[in-house]
């Protein structure tokens, strides 16, 4: 199987944020809506992210039942898929918290197709939405599990492990070639996140789909992405062979993009999972642009990107101004075909 070999796995560095000027300009025109769903989760929903056990533990014969019983409640508080993984501390974030915990449960929760590769201001609140979503109901779940008297802790897109690998491991999906996971029902159109716990429930393990194989031929991604962020081919990143985005590279258009998110959105695997029908108007629009300066300027007749604006305003910073700080290093930010942007 075309699977991760995750045998030989090392810790992972965190990618960095919020550490250049760049950054700054995204922030400066976040939607309000995105404001308000961020506020929420980061002051209402992260705080909770730790549960402490019941001290009274249910004594439990049957953890292979439980472990169906926990992913139908997942399903059940609103998830669309869920997974069961083994924790792996490799696996892990390298200034991650050492949980001690043995399961992960993984949920994916869709995005709505339409707003999102609308790439704009509506595709960023929707974004914000979708995560406090899936936080809160990850805040619910962990209540569940911790009740039984084990501990259980919210794993946020920020949290202690990579939820894209855990997604895998969990049988959810693959790793795609634009770094994200791909699952066979949703495509590339969903967002993710987990609970750990120190519970020994049954790990569904992964599966192979066929998305690898079908990544390896693909190039509608690398082929469409504004920054030349997406290699053809694999690296060894941290003692695994896979697919790796150059973050630098894609970081300057994720900015200015809201989000961007093109690379999820002309996903053909889109059309193989329960976007068929939408994913049709996205093929006219990559028939029509071919490539990716094609499609910025597609996309910039139809929303309000206000692009140029942004670049007016990233044209004034210094090469030391766009520098990215990447794991306690100096690292300049690549922005080539940044419409005349130079590293």
């Amino acid at each position: 199987m075309a699977l991760l070999d995750a045998s030989k796995a090392g810790q992972i560095p965190r990618t960095p944020q919020g550490v250049t000027p760049f950054q700054k300009l995204f922030g400066e025109r976040y939607p309000d809506g995105a404001k308000w769903w961020s506020y929420m989760k980061r002051e209402v929903i992260d705080p909770q992210r730790h549960l402490a056990a019941n001290p009274k533990k249910t004594e439990i014969e049957d953890f292979a039942a439980l472990s169906q019983e926990i992913k139908q409640m997942t399903l059940d508080l609103g998830a669309a898929q869920v997974g069961i993984a083994d924790y792996n501390p490799a696996i892990t974030f390298t200034d991650a918290e050492d949980l001690g915990h043995k399961s992960v449960v993984v949920f994916l929760m869709p995005m709505a197709f339409d707003v999102m590769i609308d790439i704009g201001p509506k595709s960023q609140e929707d974004v914000h939405k979708t995560y406090f979503l899936l936080d809160e109901l990850a805040t619910r779940l962990a209540t569940r599990i911790s009740a039984y008297g084990y501990s259980a802790s919210v794993q946020a897109n920020r949290g202690e492990i990579p939820l894209p690998a855990y997604g895998q491991q969990a049988g959810l999906g693959e790793l795609g070639k634009h770094g994200s996971l791909i699952s066979p029902e949703l495509g590339s159109a969903f967002r993710i996140s987990a609970v750990s716990t120190d519970m020994p429930l049954v790990a569904d393990g992964p599966a192979d789909f066929g998305i690898d194989e079908i990544c390896t031929k693909c190039q509608i991604c690398t082929r469409f992405c504004p920054g030349d962020a997406i290699p053809a081919q694999k690296v060894d990143v941290d003692g695994i062979l896979r697919w790796q985005i150059d973050t630098p590279a894609c970081h300057p258009h994720f900015l200015r993009l809201y989000g961007c998110k093109i690379c999820l959105s002309v996903c053909p695997m889109n059309a193989l999972g329960d976007k068929k029908a939408e994913y049709k108007d996205v093929a006219k629009d990559i028939r029509a642009a071919k490539d990716a300066p094609g499609m910025l300027a597609l996309i910039n007749t139809r929303g309000v990107l206000k692009m140029d604006d942004f670049n007016d305003l990233a044209a004034k910073l210094t090469p030391e101004e766009r520098e990215l700080v990447w794991w306690e290093k100096p690292y300049p930010l690549r922005t080539a075909n940044y419409d005349g942007l130079k590293d």
